[in-house]
């Protein structure tokens, strides 16, 4: 990772080959950004009321945190304004939607230390989502839903970026993680024993890091090949944000993308991927390419949520 840029005027291809090679963009101030946080809040907020979402820690046990979450993050995902706003913020930042699928976008909720972080709340240790099947173009959008702070957002590890490090991706099957996440109620509450890829050795105390915090109505991109981790939330304060992940269908067709230099885990999201302007999945000749069987008796290319 060698740099953060801060409102570029870049176009959607050269943005692309800056995040390939390891930095990171951020966008301050975006409408589009601001109103798809604003219709997150209010979905919250009346998912919680009359609490303040930001301490609802104290409110909640963990396991009470767990069972609203595991039925509000699905609606909320699949919600058909979410959709929307995903597109609306491609758009607005020169995105083409004919040219680029998009996943589903993910609701986090980072708890303080010692709440609830499994499960449907999972803390994510460091980590490269190509490690989880990522695709090599796959472009990771963040953005907060409240403000944020330098000690409840992640960390990136630059000198990570391109780099070997020992990892247990090699244990990792995105076709039985599928299968897991349609019983993620399973591994919630402190029972999370699903396989996370992580550093084999950790990551030193003297490593370098960088954390960005973009304000509410902002948004930061930055590579799914980056190698990057949850900060353990000190703020006292529940922290929420939006992440989705993007793909251009020309990056995909010339296997153009991040290094990806010690990933060994079996099978791709590529399919999880849509194009944003008619919900066209990937077709089977593209995604081959970029693909690795299965063995697993419980494999399933495809999550499909149950209605």
């Amino acid at each position: 990772m060698a740099n953060v840029h801060i409102d570029p005027d870049y176009t959607d291809e050269e943005r692309r080959r800056r995040l390939f090679a390891g930095d990171v963009v951020v966008y301050t101030h975006v409408p589009a950004i601001a109103e798809f946080a604003e219709f997150t809040r209010d979905m919250i907020t009346e998912l919680f009321a009359p609490h303040d979402p930001i301490m609802i820690q104290e409110t909640y046990s963990p396991e009470q945190l767990a069972d609203l979450l595991i039925e509000f993050k699905p609606r909320w995902i699949h919600h058909p304004e979410s959709k929307k706003h995903v597109r609306k913020v491609v758009e607005a930042l020169g995105g083409d939607p004919e040219q680029i699928h998009a996943d589903v976008p993910k609701l986090r909720t980072a708890f303080p230390q010692g709440g609830l972080s499994t499960g449907i709340a999972y803390a994510f240790q460091a980590h490269r989502d190509t490690w989880y099947g990522a695709p090599a173009a796959q472009i990771n959008w963040w953005m907060p839903v409240w403000p944020v702070a330098e000690n409840n957002v992640m960390e990136f590890f630059p000198r990570g970026f391109g780099a070997q490090v020992e990892n247990n991706s090699g244990d990792y099957d995105y076709y039985v993680a599928n299968a897991w996440r349609g019983r993620i109620k399973d591994f919630s509450g402190g029972k999370d024993m699903r396989v996370h890829p992580a550093p084999v050795n950790g990551i030193a105390d003297d490593e370098p890091r960088i954390t960005v915090v973009p304000p509410v109505g902002g948004i930061m991109l930055f590579s799914g090949d980056q190698l990057h981790a949850s900060l353990p939330n000190l703020s006292g304060r529940t922290r929420y944000s939006i992440d989705f992940r993007t793909v251009a269908v020309p990056d995909v067709h010339a296997k153009v993308g991040a290094p990806m230099a010690d990933v060994a885990c079996t099978g791709t999201a590529l399919r999880d991927f849509v194009r944003m302007s008619d919900g066209a999945p990937f077709t089977e000749e593209e995604v081959a390419p970029h693909d690795s069987e299965s063995t697993a008796a419980e494999a399933v290319k495809v999550f499909s949520p149950t209605p």
